[in-house]
Order: structure tokens, then sequence, then C-alpha cells
């Protein structure tokens, strides 16, 4: 047995007849399984094993015919990381975006609101009793047709118009 597979839970025994046991060890018990469980956990393991070692380490860049690229200084060219742990990043002193809002966010989204507030009360009464009932009482289309005694298509097109309107007056 080669020593790289010393550590695998999985085996392949070949019998005196030619044909192949496959065996799984299971919480230290040797368990004879099928050759389709035994290619699934060599599988796995080759899944497990990119993901922990092949990922993280470094990777040298390659011409067309295999061969490493050599830089300025005479060592080949490294790639990098494909995986970046956050303890290393915090190692090197990187710099998060906190999750809060920046003080210009605060200032701008407060001007929009503003704003927005303005425009809405330069519409008509009927207009922004439209706005007031889709987007602030949350009401659908469909029911405030109905209470309005227009059809859903006719207050979708009504509405798309105040939208445009509250575009148009938006920054004026």
């Amino acid at each position: 047995m080669k020593n790289w597979q010393k550590d695998r839970n999985y085996r392949k025994f070949e019998n005196a007849d030619g044909s192949f046991t496959f065996v799984v060890t299971v919480d230290g018990e040797d368990v004879e399984v099928s050759e389709k469980v035994y290619r699934e956990c060599a599988k796995t393991e080759r899944k497990m094993e990119y993901m922990e070692l092949d990922l993280k380490r470094d990777r040298v860049l390659q011409d067309a015919d295999g061969k490493a690229v050599m830089g300025d200084d005479g060592l080949p060219v490294v790639l990098p990381e494909r995986e970046v742990s956050l303890d290393k990043l915090i190692g090197e002193d990187w710099d998060f975006p906190s999750a809060e809002p920046s003080p210009e966010d605060i200032v701008t989204d407060a001007i929009q609101i503003e704003e927005l507030f303005r425009c809405l009360d330069l519409l008509e009464p009927d207009e922004r009793a439209l706005i007031d009932a889709l987007f602030f009482r949350g009401e659908t289309e469909r029911v405030y047709a109905e209470t309005l005694g227009i059809s859903k298509t006719a207050l979708h097109a009504r509405k798309n118009k105040v939208l445009a309107k509250i575009k148009n007056l938006f920054g004026q």
C-alpha cells in the first residue's frame, strides 16, 4: 500500500479470482460496499482535497505549452490565491466597508426623500390619492381599481402616467 493511501477511509482489494472487494471504514469498522459507493467515496474525497488544499496552493502562470512563465526577477509568476481566509485578510490589515450607511448616504437619502415629498405635494388630489393607496397603504392595483370603479388596466396606465410626472418633477 502506498503512503498516500494509508489515510483514506476507502480501499479496493483484489481477490484471488481477479474480482475486487470494496471496503469503506465507518467509525473504525470496515464495511464492504458496492463499487458505486466506493467510487462515490473516492470522488467526494477528491472534492474535499481540492477544497482544502488545491484552492489554497500557490499557482504558477503557465504558457500554452504548460511551462512556467518567468518574471523579470527570473522566478515563476505566481497567481493569486483562489480562496482567501478572513484571518489572512485581517492579518494583512484589509479595510472592510462598514455595514452602516455613511454620513453622505444618510444625507443623500434624506434629501431625496424630502424632494420626493415635494414632488408628491405638486400632484393633483386624485394623483396623490392613487400614489398613497398603492405605495403608502399597500393596496393592490386590482383593489384600488374596484374602489374607483375602473378597470385594472386603466388604473395601471394612470399609475404609470403619475410616476412619469413625478420623475419629471424630481430635481426641478
